[in-house]
């Protein structure tokens, strides 16, 4: 269970780090105006409409020591970089967490795009004719515009970590030995598995009151928000 918990701190600390700056970076690119940004934007968005079964399965067989990646390590002549990803203590732990921010990151960046599709380009002429430059005029006019979806991309990463599941256990299992182990996982083998339906149990109860806490903290926070604009 210690390392189901600290595998499910760090999968959520990574979607808080990584995956929130990653998602804004995206959201502000294609929130331009060139030929390609549909096609863009149904590309980055397709991970969340795809079933996480079929992505996860997919990406199992493409990780397989004689899968599609490893091939094109060789081909690329980067033989030494080739290793059985899923197989690994070393590297399957990273493996999951590049795969939990890739599925998560098209939603992330749609609620950003929304954010900036919503912040009045009055404000930028303001900053304009005041003398701010781009850097400037992202500092204060668009990241204090944004504070409600960044809000809302913070809890739902955290929230999203908190309860990971699918991609450990259709990919892993939660191996090699405990190294791809979440705390949902970890309940659902105590109740399924290994039938301590009240170890599973109060495992289950915890994590739904920490979920929770968040939800309401979430709510508290814009609410404020909300008052402050």
């Amino acid at each position: 269970m210690l390392q189901a918990a600290k595998n499910t701190i760090l999968i959520t600390l990574f979607g808080i780090v990584v995956q929130n700056p990653l998602s804004l970076l995206l959201a502000i690119l294609l929130n331009r105006s060139f030929r390609t940004k549909v096609l863009l934007r149904v590309a980055f968005y397709l991970p969340v409409v795809v079933s996480l079964v079929v992505t996860s399965i997919v990406w199992g067989q493409i990780l397989q020591y004689d899968g599609l990646l490893n091939h094109l390590l060789e081909r690329i002549g980067l033989s030494a970089w080739e290793r059985d990803w899923l197989g690994d203590t070393r590297s399957v732990f990273p493996t999951i967490i590049a795969l939990t921010q890739w599925q998560g990151l098209g939603y992330c960046a749609v609620i950003y795009l929304a954010g900036l599709q919503a912040i009045p380009q009055d404000l930028y002429e303001a900053a304009k004719m005041d003398g701010a430059k781009a850097v400037n005029r992202f500092v204060h006019v668009t990241l204090p515009m944004l504070m409600p979806a960044t809000t809302i991309v913070v809890f739902l990463t955290i929230v999203g970590g908190l309860k990971m599941f699918d991609i450990p256990y259709i990919m892993t299992g939660g191996g090699p030995g405990s190294a791809s182990y979440t705390l949902t996982l970890a309940i659902y083998n105590a109740a399924f598995r290994e039938n301590t339906y009240g170890y599973a149990i109060a495992g289950g109860i915890v994590l739904m009151i920490v979920i929770m806490a968040v939800t309401l903290l979430q709510l508290k926070v814009m609410r404020r928000k909300e008052v402050e604009m």
